[in-house]
């Protein structure tokens, strides 16, 4: 094999290696509550900077495929909006409106609370 094959071959391995290295769709869970066991339907879910958005049902839950990479989520509802990191590693996002916090989980242990930011679409 000449030089020129060889290089050709060793780019071809770097980024076949980079594409497989890309991060996995994970499926993150968020519920949004008013108060405590009173749901939020129709609230917004939104990864800001992206095309990427959902809706809370009537049980005040909703899910979105991301690559759970520190995106900020953006919540939309009538009255204010809220907007918050998300953290890597996480499989459940609990807000609660009433308290303007956000808790994050994986595997059904709570990792972290932090408090909601108001934001401005």
């Amino acid at each position: 094999m000449n030089f020129k094959g060889s290089f050709l071959l060793i780019i071809f391995l770097f980024s076949s290696q980079a594409i497989c290295q890309e991060k996995k769709l994970e499926t993150i869970k968020f519920k949004v509550e008013e108060s405590k066991n009173n749901p939020l339907p129709g609230v917004s879910i939104y990864v800001k900077g992206t095309l990427i958005e959902t809706s809370t049902d009537f049980e005040g839950e909703a899910f979105l495929d991301l690559h759970n990479n520190n995106q900020t989520i953006l919540l939309s509802f009538l009255g204010p909006q809220f907007s918050f990191k998300l953290k890597n590693n996480v499989d459940f996002v609990y807000i609660d409106l009433a308290s303007r916090r956000v808790s994050y989980f994986k595997n059904g242990e709570k990792i972290k609370t932090k408090k909601l930011m108001s934001d401005s679409f």
